[in-house]
């Protein structure tokens, strides 16, 4: 069984529908940063519709595209046409052991097939059966999106593992069968002073053996690595906790504020304290648009 499958059917992800609505005219729907291991997802049935993120990120949703928010990031929703749109969301729920996975994906992750791909024709023949909704439940109904949404989120991850994604390299270390035992041990302890040894060591492998091996699944290092595995979950932190910026610094393994304001920076484009303004302004309701 490849890696993805088997990461997958390991942690037996659950999806479900909570919101299914026809609404027109400008409208904005915010969302709090949302419990970690819980995926939010949203598609639209006709016209289009905008998604903010925290940091820089604003993405267009067209019809028939599917997306997901693996990190379950704040983020607000918006149209600023009369256009009525029927608007399908849920979550997909993992356990707490899928947590390294999840931070290894990308912050956002589309499903938008190719015209004409087989894909193409399963989601189209999919949509229809999650976006009805003037119909009581049938049988069996709830487990059927369940898988669907499930199926439509495993279509995400493996085209994301093709596409020049933000996280690709970490995707493809988090699923490799080796390293990936690796990515979830940084997960779980980023702030220890780890070493390059150390993480060899982790693999049973040599330092020369490990740095080769990182080079072969990636373009980047193991301290690269680190780094990326760090600041997103101080993304994660800063949208969900109101410590101090300098107390999620050093959870994270940061020594300084200073140092670690530089390197949120450079990886969000935007400072801590600005990322944790913007969380807040994305779940407010009845704001100005956040424009980046």
């Amino acid at each position: 069984m490849d890696p993805l499958s088997h990461l997958l059917l390991l942690h037996n992800p659950q999806g479900s529908i909570d919101k299914n609505c026809v609404i027109s005219g400008e409208w904005q729907l915010p969302h709090r940063a949302g419990q970690l291991c819980s995926v939010r997802w949203h598609t639209v049935v006709g016209g289009s519709v905008m998604l903010d993120m925290p940091g820089s990120t604003r993405v267009e949703l067209s019809s028939g595209s599917v997306v997901f928010l693996p990190q379950n990031a704040a983020h607000r929703l918006y149209q600023q046409h009369r256009l009525t749109t029927q608007l399908v969301c849920g979550v997909l729920a993992l356990p707490a052991s899928a947590q390294a996975f999840l931070t290894a994906l990308p912050e956002v992750l589309m499903l938008k097939p190719a015209a004409e791909s087989n894909e193409a024709r399963w989601l189209a023949a999919a949509l229809p059966l999650l976006t009805r909704n003037e119909t009581p439940d049938a049988p069996g109904d709830e487990a059927l999106r369940s898988h669907q949404i499930s199926a439509m989120f495993t279509l995400a991850v493996r085209n994301g593992l093709s596409d020049t994604l933000q996280n690709k390299s970490l995707l493809t270390l988090a699923l490799h069968p080796r390293v990936g035992t690796l990515i979830a041990q940084l997960c779980e302890a980023p702030e220890r002073p780890w070493t390059v040894e150390e993480m060899a060591q982790r693999v049973f492998m040599s330092r020369a053996s490990f740095a080769q091996l990182f080079r072969q699944l990636s373009a980047t290092t193991p301290l690269a690595v680190l780094t990326s595995i760090r600041l997103q979950l101080a993304a994660q932190q800063l949208a969900r906790d109101s410590a101090p910026v300098i107390n999620i610094a050093l959870a994270v393994g940061y020594a300084s504020e200073s140092s670690f304001h530089k390197a949120f920076l450079r990886e969000f484009d935007c400072t801590p304290g600005e990322y944790r303004r913007r969380t807040e302004m994305l779940a407010k309701e009845d704001v100005m648009l956040f424009r980046a």
